[in-house]
């Protein structure tokens, strides 16, 4: 459930307060370790224009931006479109889980995946990450190798 780029939808009892929340699944290690992000709908961009990708604040990496409406994948197991009903941000300051799949879904009331990020969408929202001052160091060498992966196939 929690591969990279799946989009999870369900009742979080991990924030406070509990509430419908959006999961978005950026990693999962062969031992199912999972790096997932949290994004809120709240103003959290860190700028006063955001747009749609990456924003920055002082020419500094602060969040990743979702235009409500704007498809960025697709619904699971379909070819439609899929995006958010709200404006949506990666705030880089505190999105952050890790832990196992299983451990990450005890979390959620009946978990659904709900979307899957384009391949795009996806490298940008992990070029984000990477370049970004607020990402912890030990994820870094993580989103590295993600971009040399996904761009060593190209």
């Amino acid at each position: 459930m929690l591969k990279a780029k799946n989009i999870i939808y369900g009742h979080c009892t991990y924030t406070t307060p509990n509430k419908p929340k959006y999961l978005i699944s950026l990693y999962r290690s062969e031992d199912l370790n999972i790096i997932a992000v949290f994004p809120t709908s709240k103003s959290r961009a860190g700028t006063s224009n955001p747009i749609h990708g990456c924003n920055k604040r002082d020419n500094i990496i602060v969040s990743y931006v979702f235009e409500a409406g704007r498809p960025i994948g697709t619904k699971y197991q379909s070819e439609e479109d899929f995006s958010f009903p709200l404006q949506t941000v990666i705030p880089f300051d505190y999105c952050f889980r890790e832990d196992t799949q299983d451990n990450i879904l005890k979390t959620f009331n009946s978990p659904k995946v709900v979307g899957v990020l384009s391949d795009r969408e996806y490298v940008d929202i992990v070029y984000s990450f990477l370049h970004s001052p607020y990402t912890p160091e030990k994820y870094k060498e993580i989103f590295d190798k993600i971009l040399r992966d996904y761009f060593g196939d190209k």
